[in-house]
């Protein structure tokens, strides 16, 4: 029997966990581990990634995965920038969730609200001035 640290292959957990496995097994988690970081290493210092490729492997490869404190933390921002929102007027409001979140252009906003760009324009960056102001009383 053979023991390993769960740390290794978990990097997430905050604690240290020893488990006790047959050799055989060791020596597979051993082997993979090295294989598949030797992969990873090799697509990241080449700028190798594939199109073709398993659908998010580029972002498993080109940054590494967040911790469990780092989700809790975009969790945490992203519901104090919807308090945020939900604190200015509602068309700032709109026009701002519009065109940052749903990523439609100032001249498609203004073409379905009916008014002009200018006054999208102005709408957003005073929004934005507002959400300055409120998030960094957060901080």
């Amino acid at each position: 029997m053979t023991t390993i640290r769960l740390n290794n292959y978990y990097p997430h957990l905050t604690e240290c966990v020893t488990l006790e496995v047959s050799e055989e097994i060791a020596v597979t988690l051993s082997i993979g581990g090295r294989m598949c970081d030797s992969y990873k290493r090799r697509k990241r210092d080449h700028d190798e990634c594939s199109l073709d490729g398993t659908p998010g492997f580029e972002a498993d490869v080109t940054y590494p995965p967040l911790t469990p404190e780092e989700i809790m933390e975009l969790a945490e921002d992203r519901a104090a920038l919807y308090a945020a929102l939900d604190r200015l007027p509602p068309v700032q409001a709109r026009r701002i969730y519009a065109h940052y979140i749903l990523g439609r252009s100032k001249t498609g906003i203004a073409r379905a609200e009916n008014v002009t760009e200018n006054a999208v324009r102005d709408s957003i960056s005073r929004g934005v001035e507002t959400l300055k102001i409120l998030l960094g009383n957060l901080r």
